[in-house]
């Protein structure tokens, strides 16, 4: 199946031009950036330290407005640049398997992580005249949500979740080229990111909730966050304290994660992990540069599970922003679209 990536240079729309070479599903068949890259080689426009094969970096970036062929898009823009040319491209029958935050509060739109709430799909049916047949939006949560609602899923299914306190350790990839300022990460800690709170805070309710007459009704799950930048290059690391609405041990929280797995059918789309929870038996693991990459970095390492005086629990959670936090959110969304019959291969 063809598939368009917009926003292409940029660090997550290399990483999907990436991760589709080879792809058993999908075929990269058009790229597209900005006007002033139109024209160029793709792999005159990316990062020097982004590596793509030959005939990928020969592709010609197309622009952003110009026609495209590919019934499916995958889309790294930036979310002002999202919030204008999704619904346009959606409006014109594409389906756009998005990684940027202007639709995820969207009630039309689908917030998805395929191990946990893969019916949510199903907001692309509602009726009315929003989308032509097969045109739609579909969106993978924030980086530091993806790890963390793949932690409390398994939680929030067998024990219940009532209040969350995150406090997040996030990679410096993050926040983008060319992000922070070296000197001001070096020896440092920066403990405030923009908008990062609030997502964080509203965008578990939406993945945790119940599809119910065609709308989701948001998980009654309260959530405390503090986002901090750390002098790390990937891997978002957040302590987490839960309270249970069922008490719950350790041994028992574990089991929960080792035993999950997602709904029928999500572990043989092609990009998801074969486990998508890992706990870490060693007493000082997660570390990001020891443990980001498990599962082609699709797998979240949870770890330091123990109780909390508190709430019921405390722990670890870590997981790839650019990776499950991302590009491999995006086209793991992408197959689970395709794996239920909601790709074409063209337009036509």
């Amino acid at each position: 199946m063809p598939v368009a990536v917009l926003g292409a240079t940029g660090t997550v729309g290399a990483r999907l031009v990436q991760r589709l070479r080879g792809h058993p599903w999908f075929a990269l068949a058009e790229v597209a950036a900005s006007d002033r890259s139109a024209g160029e080689r793709l792999g005159d426009r990316v990062a020097p330290d982004v590596h793509l094969h030959p005939d990928d970096a020969a592709r010609k970036l197309g622009t952003l407005d110009g026609p495209l062929a590919s019934h499916l898009v995958l889309s790294a823009l930036p979310a002002d640049a999202a919030r204008t040319i999704e619904p346009e491209l959606a409006a014109r029958g594409h389906l756009v398997v998005s990684n940027a935050s202007a639709f995820r509060a969207d009630p039309g739109v689908p917030l998805v992580v395929p191990e946990v709430n893969p019916d949510h799909l199903t907001l692309l049916d509602a009726p009315g005249d929003r989308w032509p047949s097969g045109g739609g939006i579909v969106t993978n949560p924030n980086c530091a949500v993806a790890g963390l609602v793949t932690a409390l899923a398994p939680l929030h299914a067998r024990f219940g979740v009532g209040r969350v306190v995150v406090t997040t350790f996030q990679a410096i990839s993050g926040a983008g080229r060319p992000g922070p300022a070296a000197a001001d990460l070096v020896d440092n800690v920066v403990p405030w990111i923009g908008g990062e709170e609030e997502k964080i805070a509203a965008e578990p309710r939406r993945i945790l909730g119940r599809l119910m007459d065609g709308a989701v009704t948001p998980a009654e799950v309260t959530v405390s966050a503090t986002a901090t930048r750390v002098p790390v290059l990937h891997g978002h690391l957040e302590s987490v304290s839960v309270e249970l609405l069922t008490p719950a041990t350790p041994k028992q929280a574990r089991a929960a994660w080792a035993e999950f797995r997602g709904p029928e059918g999500t572990a043989d789309l092609p990009t998801a992990p074969a486990i998508p929870v890992e706990v870490a038996t060693e007493v000082d693991r997660p570390q990001p540069r020891l443990d980001r990459g498990r599962g082609d970095g699709m797998t979240v390492v949870v770890g330091r599970v123990r109780p909390c005086p508190v709430f019921t629990l405390r722990f670890l959670v870590l997981s790839h922003n650019l990776e499950r936090g991302a590009a491999g959110a995006a086209l793991v969304n992408a197959e689970l679209a395709a794996a239920r019959g909601r790709v074409r291969r063209g337009l036509s």
